[in-house]
């Protein structure tokens, strides 16, 4: 987030907090570094801010900064439970605050071009959706793994990585997820969340997705995949998924089986590309097409959804 910051022309980072010393060291000069949030926000004089913490302090920090009269740009999972991401949402009323959750994905610029080829019709019908999106995290990645701490994460591989797959369905294809369920696994991690797992949905407008996840996927196998099939023809985008710009998109024609790569932006950031998109929103230059709301009843759908195989599961 930071270079995409120093990229947008009518954005400057002013303050870091973070509890890490080395995050606070090479910091850009009109940048200051702070250990706490209490003491950032009665220092400076800010417009918006980021927060990128572990998922249990998302409703806390982002609740006292819009109090502060801050806008906020928060990481997904909104909160580990949908009563506290609720909270936040009341305090985005309350306060008149502009809020908006981090979903990078829908702003790489493959990503863009698949909306629009959907909502062009391109694909005739939309009928079925994939992503597989997996990393290898292991318990012992960090000193301190926050990410398989039920107490601060909510859960592992599916909550941390499962959100901007749902919401990237969702965004591409301009249809609302009406079924979720929710397989997990603890098939490799020597840890006490889940480390992958499953997911199955089936869309407003007919079209059906599976969406696979994880922490135990060797780095070296593919693990960034994202397909969208309709009756006109099928878009493949791989290595898109993730926080880097680059990828290959393909379109596989349905009347003529052939395939085409398709160009877009691949230098560009999804990140960059996200600080516009606030900065627009929180001007009020373009209507938001997503919203708080859209976000809680995606909290609300994983969790439910979560609890529910939670019963049949160690």
């Amino acid at each position: 987030m930071a270079p995409a910051l120093q990229q947008h022309e009518a954005s400057a980072l002013r303050a870091v907090v973070s509890v890490r010393e080395e995050d606070l060291r090479n910091l850009p000069e009109e940048c200051t570094g702070y250990r706490s949030l209490t003491a950032m926000l009665a220092a400076e004089t800010l417009d918006a801010v980021y927060i990128a913490t572990p998922n249990h302090l998302h409703a806390p920090q982002a609740i006292a900064c819009l109090e502060a009269g801050l806008d906020v740009l928060c990481e997904k999972p909104l909160a580990p439970t949908y009563a506290e991401a609720c909270s936040i949402a009341r305090a985005a009323g309350r306060t008149g605050g502009h809020f908006a959750t981090a979903f990078d994905q829908r702003h790489h610029p493959a990503h863009r071009l698949m909306q629009a080829w959907v909502a062009d019709g391109k694909l005739g019908t939309l009928t079925q959706m994939r992503i597989d999106y997996a990393c290898w995290l292991p318990a012992g990645w960090s000193a301190d793994n926050w990410r398989i701490d039920r107490a601060r994460a909510g859960g592992g591989a599916i909550i941390d990585l499962a959100p901007h797959g749902l919401d990237l369905l969702e965004v591409l294809s301009g249809q609302r997820i009406e079924t979720l369920n929710v397989y997990q696994q603890r098939a490799v991690q020597d840890y006490a969340v889940d480390d992958g797992g499953a997911l199955s949905v089936r869309f407003s407008g007919g079209a059906v997705g599976v969406h696979t996840v994880g922490y135990n996927r060797p780095e070296t196998l593919p693990r960034r995949r994202l397909e969208l099939i309709g009756t006109g023809g099928m878009l493949i985008a791989t290595n898109t998924m993730g926080q880097d710009p680059g990828g290959q998109l393909i379109f596989v024609d349905a009347g003529s089986g052939q395939s085409e790569v398709l160009a877009f932006a691949d230098t560009e950031s999804p990140f960059y590309h996200q600080v516009v998109a606030f900065t627009q929103g929180r001007r009020g230059k373009v209507p938001a097409s997503r919203t708080i709301e859209d976000d809680l009843r995606l909290v609300q759908l994983l969790e439910e959804a979560t609890a529910k195989d939670a019963q049949s599961w160690p």
